[in-house]
């Protein structure tokens, strides 16, 4: 793996892993703190949140990364800032529909809900411009920050000096979020200003639908997991299954952190017709399976010990879905590839599939089986989603890459990697 490549992924990475510390270090508060029912309900209200603020988002982000440095269009700026203006007012009535429907709806809770997925807009927003100008500090800090402010209301919590509520504890997890706002002045000086730009709001928003569509059904795989529990069992299970949900969730990280480098790589790449480095993507791949095998043989020394007696039933479980976490991020980080080759529709179909076979595989198993029917159902669509991602890629595996007409004037200067 080139090193300028392998130090930006190690930044970003180690940025990741420390934000998690801090984040599993409130997780663990709240786990200890809250008994299990309430504890439940905080998973699918967190999940729930995590889901919905993905219409925000809707594969935006990405598209506009990649679109701005291939096409060296400063003008993405504006309709990328106008896009998510126009999602986050669709996602505030489907907030509140969704919380109705799950039958965890009050005033105060929706309040919260909704000025989480405007911290949330603010986020994706500052991440798309930070990670397009491929300043990655600025990306990692934009949850640093927040994840420091959960890690002294955590300590709080461990100390009895705070005793938590569900009110409590789910607004410490979505409104600090907006402790990342004063990272504006770190922005780049071009997205500065916000300003309303109507023109290719279509175009970008259909450009991004279907990368949209597989990150939203990503992001609510825990919320889907969560709700088939509540139905099948109760909240009591539903706290089982997504404190298993969120420590296998960490390689998710190692996804986000490789996907937030060789995107942007790639579509420079692309910009001069060079051939992606197939033997570098195969390299990390390698690498997340390597962790995986880390990480189920240490599962069982610290879930009881750490988060105490009543989580004794996520033991089990964990391995199973850390396997499937690890073929997923895998999959996930493979797919900025479509993104740069405008093929994100090959990323929808990849969905389908995963989906399907989420489906099919959780209504044979989870009658007999119940939660572990949904762990293995995990896996089974983990790896039908990256063999059909796997295949797509092979399709045009080894084709040159063709220069964009006129990409290398002297208008068009690539962004340095």
């Amino acid at each position: 793996m080139p090193t300028k490549s392998l130090r930006k992924i190690s930044f970003v990475g180690l940025g990741n892993i420390f934000n998690a510390g801090l984040g599993f270090l409130f997780l663990t508060a709240v786990a200890r703190t809250l008994d299990l029912e309430t504890f439940g309900k905080y998973a699918l209200l967190s999940t729930l949140l995590l889901t919905i603020s993905k219409i925000v988002d809707f594969g935006a982000n990405s598209v506009y990364v990649a679109r701005s440095i291939k096409e060296q269009n400063a003008e993405l700026s504006s309709t990328l800032f106008t896009l998510k203006v126009l999602q986050f007012l669709v996602s505030v009535p489907v907030s509140l529909i969704s919380l109705k429907l799950l039958n965890i709806f009050d005033g105060t809770t929706a309040t919260i809900f909704i000025l989480g997925i405007l911290a949330y807009t603010m986020n994706y927003l500052f991440y798309a411009y930070f990670q397009r100008a491929e300043k990655y500090a600025g990306m990692v800090l934009l949850n640093t920050i927040p994840q420091l402010v959960k890690g002294v209301f955590a300590l709080l919590f461990f100390t009895a000096i705070v005793t938590p509520s569900l009110n409590l504890a789910f607004g410490v997890f979505s409104l600090t979020i907006f402790a990342g706002i004063f990272l504006y002045f770190f922005l780049p000086t071009e997205n500065k200003k916000f300003i309303f730009n109507f023109q290719g709001v279509r175009k970008l928003f259909k450009e991004s639908s279907p990368a949209g569509v597989s990150q939203i059904v990503y992001e609510s795989w825990g919320t889907l997991n969560n709700a088939i529990a509540k139905i099948t069992k109760g909240f009591g299970d539903v706290g089982i299954l997504s404190l298993a949900n969120k420590i296998s969730n960490l390689f998710s990280l190692a996804s986000l952190s490789v996907f937030a480098v060789l995107l942007p790589k790639n579509a420079t790449r692309k910009l001069t017709g060079t051939n992606y480095d197939y033997k570098e993507t195969t390299l990390i791949a390698g690498g997340i399976l390597a962790l995986a095998v880390v990480a189920i043989a240490g599962s069982e020394l610290f879930i009881t010990t750490i988060f105490g007696e009543k989580f004794s039933g996520s033991v089990k479980l964990l391995d199973i879905l850390i396997l499937a976490a690890a073929v997923s991020a895998i999959h996930t980080f493979i797919e900025n590839l479509f993104f740069v080759e405008s093929k994100t529709g090959y990323i929808i179909a990849a969905t389908v599939v995963k989906l399907s076979a989420y489906g099919l595989t959780a209504l044979i198993l989870v009658p007999s089986l119940s939660l572990y029917g949904i762990a293995w159902s995990n896996l089974v669509s983990a790896i039908a989603g990256l063999v059909t991602v796997v295949y797509f890629i092979s399709r045009f595996r080894g084709s040159p890459l063709p220069e964009q007409p006129g990409v290398l004037s002297g208008n068009h200067i690539p962004s340095e990697i």
